[in-house]
């Protein structure tokens, strides 16, 4: 868990990204950031499940996409408000958690991973056969209209104006997750359930129960994250739930280093820019982020972060919550 220096630290690295929004000039740096705080969300309500509740969660995208379709279709199709089609999109993929949740938590270990990832293999196909419903099937959702906020239109050509949305959503669910939620008696149960759960469940802590909360908490931030894609973008295909998109997410965890903070969010910056960076590489992209991925694995096999700790900048297993925020 963070160290009593991060949440300062991470309100100064908040006001610098918010000034440098000024300063910069081009609207492509402005979008490549915009996509990188976006994954920021992403990646850190995974590693919430993954990292600290130690749940092999291999379906996260499920949820990113959940968030996108729904979001876009009341938005799209029902003239619902994309505020409010955004909150309620959040709210209902938090519930889809709790579901798929219900019978994946039974299991242990590599079969939550596989029950996950089945999921996640079987949500194109249904989005496809759900095109006379109005998804669009392989053509995708189109025509998700932009963001209002009383009366101020941010359209998907306002870079600025999306750069600051998307660095206030990501902050403030960034903030959530790694200074309340974990902080809490909620997040000391998560990770007294990952690191030992005989002996958290001789304490009394209800395994399945602090389960499905990690579950759900993590989906509807995947879902938010997901309805402010939709309504950036403009449209939304089953391309989310492809290869890259899960390669690209697994490696922000694997770089970065789960339940360790900052790691997820670093790993979210430097897989979005090097992505970008490597695009005139073309199919080779995956090829070279793979290797990267690899050789992380290798040399730093607890992420990026764990270097903090080789040089003497972290306590070695700060994984924990520090003791200055228990109770």
């Amino acid at each position: 868990m963070p160290p009593a220096w991060a949440e300062r630290g991470f309100w100064i690295v908040v006001a610098a990204l918010a000034l440098a929004g000024f300063l910069i000039d081009s609207s492509y740096i402005r979008h490549v950031l915009i996509l990188c705080f976006l994954w920021c969300i992403v990646a850190a309500s995974w590693d919430l499940v993954i990292g600290y509740a130690g749940i092999l969660n291999y379906g996260q995208l499920v949820f990113f996409a959940f968030g996108a379709y729904v979001s876009g279709f009341l938005a799209a199709k029902l003239g619902v408000t994309p505020l409010l089609a955004m909150a309620i999109a959040a709210g209902v993929t938090g519930l889809v958690g709790l579901l798929i949740g219900l019978p994946c938590l039974r299991l242990r270990g590599e079969y939550v991973a596989l029950f996950t990832f089945a999921v996640h293999l079987a949500m194109p196909p249904v989005i496809q056969q759900g095109r006379d419903l109005g998804l669009g099937g392989n053509t995708g959702l189109l025509g998700i209209p932009p963001v209002n906020f009383f009366g101020y239109v941010v359209g998907p050509l306002d870079k600025l104006g999306w750069f600051y949305v998307t660095l206030a959503a990501a902050a403030a669910s960034v903030y959530l997750i790694y200074f309340v939620v974990l902080r809490s008696r909620l997040g000391h149960a998560f990770i007294a359930l990952r690191d030992s759960e005989g002996f958290a469940r001789a304490l009394g802590v209800d395994d399945l129960r602090y389960k499905l909360l990690a579950f759900s908490i993590s989906a509807l931030f995947a879902g938010f994250a997901g309805a402010l894609y939709a309504h950036y973008t403009t449209v939304v295909t089953p391309k989310i739930l492809g290869n890259e998109f899960f390669l690209m997410a697994m490696v922000m965890l694997a770089i970065g280093g789960m339940g360790r903070f900052p790691g997820a969010i670093v790993g979210a910056f430097l897989v979005i820019i090097g992505n970008e960076l490597l695009r005139s590489f073309d199919t080779y992209r995956l090829l070279i982020l793979g290797i990267v991925v690899v050789l992380t694995v290798l040399l730093l096999p607890n992420g990026l972060v764990s270097l903090a700790e080789r040089m003497g900048w972290r306590k070695p297993g700060s994984r924990t919550i520090s003791a200055s925020a228990e109770g």
